[in-house]
């Protein structure tokens, strides 16, 4: 597509986030949310839900909570919701139908869509400064620029789907894996594969950098292997009979690494990242664990962020969780109980976070699947 065309295509985009009516049970001003969780789904349905910290009560002693309300549902494409991302003010879903819709959150406008570039299904997408990176079912990795929305550069390498991206955090390289049972590290500098590593049996599907970019980890079917970044040679392998879904890397305040992942069987567990040890289970949903995501953000009766894990199950319950609070509850894990709750009624397939842009404590870890 020529330049013309893309900006056209752009120009021409509804703006659907404008378009739906507001929903009667909302309490609270629009501009006001703590954090706001974005999901994906089956239905083909973009479902915006903002999240306000509350006390429970007047007391001060008292844990705060989060309500959940529902901001938007957009039907945003005409095939199954793959992926979404935020990077800055913009929201991007990809989806089965081979097209990118793109959305400014903070004016809550639609910008149109990117169409053309994938032949297959888009997988995964991602944002790192002023770029974002899309991935697809054809093999090929489509880098856009953000200021424009120009299409750069297809970069290509797999043989087979890829499943996830993941941008180290210095933005000089990335990592992909793919259903050709492959790992890629790519040069962003020139845009160019810099080497493959064959995984032989396993197929990697989720791929994540730890926070200083040191340590990756892949997620296979039935285990997590952590690679020293060094040698990419495996430093602990993380491993449970119920399948692997999902999984995010967290650091805790006294900068200890774990691992958390969701589960086939409704399951959420913490490991350490070091030693791959279990230290928490977590019971809470009816159904199997689709997505999770993280997100800081700062109740007004806390003196520090609090961490929470979202969680959203394939019956469309979404959860919020205390991540320290979790943790430091190992030993009495029945205790361990949501912030907060809502059931969207839809079938979830991904989703992604952001803190309220009126607020300025809070810090994203943003989407991977």
């Amino acid at each position: 597509m020529d330049k013309p065309a893309l900006k056209k295509q752009l120009l021409e985009g509804k703006s659907a986030l404008d378009l739906i009516l507001p929903i009667s049970s909302i309490t609270k001003e629009l501009s006001d949310e703590d954090f706001r969780i974005i999901t994906g789904t089956y239905e083909r349905i973009l479902y915006g839900i903002n999240a306000y910290w509350e006390n429970a009560d007047d007391d001060s002693s008292s844990k705060p909570s989060l309500k959940l309300e529902p901001i938007f549902i957009v039907p945003a494409h005409t095939g199954c919701i793959r992926t979404v991302a935020i990077g800055g003010h913009f929201l991007a879903s990809g989806s089965a139908d081979e097209i990118i819709r793109l959305y400014d959150v903070k004016k809550r406008k639609e910008y149109g869509s990117l169409g053309g570039h994938h032949q297959g299904d888009v997988t995964d997408i991602k944002f790192h400064g002023k770029y974002m990176f899309s991935t697809s079912d054809d093999g090929t990795i489509c880098l856009w620029r953000t200021k424009d929305w120009e299409f750069l550069k297809t970069l290509k390498g797999h043989k087979g789907r890829i499943n996830s991206l993941a941008i180290h955090p210095s933005g000089r390289i990335a990592l992909s894996v793919s259903s050709d049972r492959t790992v890629i590290l790519w040069n962003l500098m020139s845009a160019k594969k810099a080497s493959m590593t064959k995984l032989y049996r396993d197929e990697g599907l989720v791929v994540l950098w730890n926070t200083d970019g040191t340590k990756y980890a892949i997620m296979f079917d039935r285990k997590i292997n952590v690679y020293n970044v060094s040698d990419a040679q495996v430093m602990t392998t993380i491993e449970h009979k119920s399948k692997f879904l999902c999984m995010r890397y967290f650091e805790s305040s006294d900068k200890k690494e774990y691992i958390i992942s969701g589960h086939e069987d409704k399951t959420i567990r913490i490991w350490e990242a070091e030693t791959g040890k279990c230290v928490v289970e977590i019971v809470g949903h009816k159904f199997r664990i689709k997505t999770m995501e993280t997100v800081k953000s700062k109740p007004s009766s806390e003196s520090e962020p609090v961490t929470v894990l979202i969680t959203a199950s394939s019956d469309g319950v979404i959860k919020c969780w205390d991540v320290e609070a979790a943790i430091a509850a190992a030993e009495s894990p029945e205790d361990i109980t949501p912030l907060g709750e809502y059931n969207t009624k839809s079938r979830i397939t991904c989703c992604t976070v952001h803190s309220g842009y009126a607020k300025t404590t809070g810090e994203v870890t943003v989407s991977e699947k």
